[in-house]
């Protein structure tokens, strides 16, 4: 993985080298060192500390966004002053960047794993209030992880394309299926039914007649809904359609296109300024932690 820069770095040995096993035992000492050390650090320590990598790591990022970066790179090709040697190494460590958020990506999930054991566990073991569902929790998240393990290794092997068939599967192929497909998947729809039932009682609230606007709103909204019922869509097209006798301007009244209109002008306008709003907002908030300025994760 790291010796798949484009051009040789410090990681770039051999694979199974004693010089890359030698880099990486150094590499992960001086990695567990560093983590204990931010452990027993005193708190008002830690702050600058977690400051100032957070503002290196996002600075990264920011340069290989805004800093230029080499196209039609030749092999061997040095580069041309400072600009571009900022760029070379820019993309020359992006392959094993990326690589190390992954593995940091994946050291998080295992702490969100080790984390949930460690309560439900503990509930269990204390016979604590509704631990009987602490105790059906794991048993599905170990059966999950045990059948989906299980399945994506055989398809891995020389039956793998084999299993694309059902008719090939096997007790791993059947349980995975049964839990994703056959409980996770319908709970998930059964879950986001229910949901439907509280949208409409919002809606029922929000759009009862009480003033100029909420008419506004139960009309458009009510144009729109009755676009996409096909019985009643079509019927009122077709009526309009026969009774246009070719004059054109009357086709405009037609369900499908006043709704079309309204998505077309009103609507998709109101959602690009809403999106327009929330990248500014996502700016901000980036640059509040990039700058270590947010105070509210907490006060290490």
């Amino acid at each position: 993985m790291l010796a798949q820069v484009e051009v040789p770095t410090f990681w770039s040995e051999p694979y199974n080298s004693p010089a890359l096993w030698t880099k990486l035992v150094v590499a992960l000492l001086i990695g567990l060192a560093v983590l204990v050390g931010l452990m027993y650090a005193p708190v008002r320590a830690r702050r600058p500390i977690v400051a100032v990598v957070t503002f290196f790591s996002g600075l990264y990022w920011v340069m290989l966004y805004a800093w230029p970066i080499p196209i039609n790179r030749q092999d061997n090709q040095l580069p041309n002053g400072p600009v571009e040697a900022v760029g070379f190494w820019l993309k020359d460590s992006n392959s094993v960047i990326v690589s190390f958020t992954q593995i940091l990506t994946a050291l998080l999930f295992g702490l969100g794993i080790y984390s949930l054991l460690r309560i439900h566990l503990q509930r269990i073991v204390k016979t604590q209030r509704d631990w009987g569902f602490s105790v059906v929790l794991l048993a599905c998240m170990s059966l999950m992880v045990f059948f989906g393990y299980a399945d994506w290794n055989s398809r891995l092997g020389e039956r793998g394309a084999m299993l694309d068939n059902p008719a090939n599967w096997g007790f791993v192929n059947f349980g995975r299926d049964f839990l994703f497909e056959g409980l996770l998947q319908q709970m998930d729809a059964a879950m986001f039914s229910v949901i439907a039932f509280y949208i409409l009682s919002a809606a029922y609230r929000a759009f009862r007649v009480r003033s100029v606007e909420a008419t506004i709103l139960l009309g458009t909204a009510l144009i729109v809904i009755l676009s996409l019922m096909g019985a009643v869509s079509g019927l009122w097209d077709d009526t309009i359609r026969s009774a246009a006798n070719g004059n054109t301007f009357i086709l405009n009244f037609q369900l499908t296109t006043i709704a079309d209109w309204i998505r077309n002008t009103f609507q998709t306008s109101s959602l690009r300024g809403i999106s327009f709003g929330v990248g500014i907002g996502l700016l901000a908030m980036g640059l509040r932690i990039w700058l270590s300025l947010e105070r509210t994760g907490g006060s290490a």
